[in-house]
């Protein structure tokens, strides 16, 4: 048993005794043949709630979970992405282009010696989750709408301007999620995409934002906002492929994610 599920367990128990201890006073206090049942009955109402507290907490940590996992896959942080899934023979990846079993399968799929290129994007954001844990509390179930854009680089010349592929994608997720030591992880993904729509122009990159700014162009006409600090000129905040640090842990591995690593490939822009 871990730490998670040591303390939720603790705390479980104690709420239990000072119900207990409730009704042991209750049936002190009253002097009626009916004191035995009214305590039974506290003492199924009790397990009632207790059921229901853990299903909401095991509903908060799979949204933890896939809210995490899609973080991850919008700069395909693989590692972090790998972690998200169980150690059990029966994960399986559902995708259009094939199936892969295993975390083995997994571990090929997002495979962490490929480094996805400088620019690339997948953002999915999550929405409309519905999801089911199973009476045991073991398994659960998930379907999410995960609608989103890619932005891939394409090969360019030396000293040209990255040119990008520009899609918006429109998908429907099926995940099936298993509890392992207290802690949830994604079991299996099954995933379609309805439609997609094909961008030709008007995406912009972050350089496109902020180059006319660190050059002093001003933007909306009117008047201008002077802020209190400047414009930082190495702030990596304008430079295609930059991971906004995350505040969070990740949900299975407890460990720090690896954006730091990825952003020290990047380099400030040019005024």
């Amino acid at each position: 048993m871990d730490k998670r599920e040591t303390k939720s367990t603790t705390r479980r128990r104690f709420v239990k005794e000072v119900a207990a201890g409730s009704a042991v006073v209750a049936v002190a206090g009253a002097m009626t043949s009916g004191c035995s049942s009214q305590a039974d009955t506290l003492e199924k109402r009790l397990e009632t709630l207790e059921k229901r507290l853990q299903q909401v907490e095991d509903v908060q940590a799979i949204n933890r979970l896939q809210y995490a996992y899609n973080y991850y896959v919008e700069h395909m942080m693989k590692q972090e992405i790998i972690d998200c899934f169980s150690d059990s023979p029966d994960v399986l990846l559902d995708w259009l282009e094939g199936k892969w079993k295993g975390k083995e399968g997994v571990r090929k799929y997002f495979d962490v010696n490929q480094v996805p290129p400088v620019g690339f994007r997948h953002q999915l954001i999550p929405s409309a989750g519905l999801i089911t844990v199973d009476p045991d509390g073991k398994t659960a179930k998930g379907r999410w709408y995960a609608f989103g854009g890619i932005m891939m680089p394409m090969p360019s010349k030396a000293g040209e301007k990255p040119e990008f592929s520009r899609s918006f994608i429109n998908g429907i997720y099926e995940i099936g999620y298993i509890k392992e030591d207290g802690i949830w992880k994604i079991l299996s993904i099954n995933w379609i995409i309805p439609y997609g729509v094909r961008i030709k122009d008007g995406w912009i990159t972050p350089e496109d934002i902020a180059g006319p700014m660190l050059k002093g162009q001003g933007g909306a006409p009117g008047p201008q906002m002077v802020p209190d600090i400047s414009m930082d000129k190495n702030d990596l905040r304008y430079v295609t492929g930059y991971i906004f640090p995350h505040h969070f842990n990740h949900p299975v591995t407890g460990k720090p994610s690896s954006e730091a690593k990825l952003n020290a490939r990047l380099k400030p822009i040019k005024s």
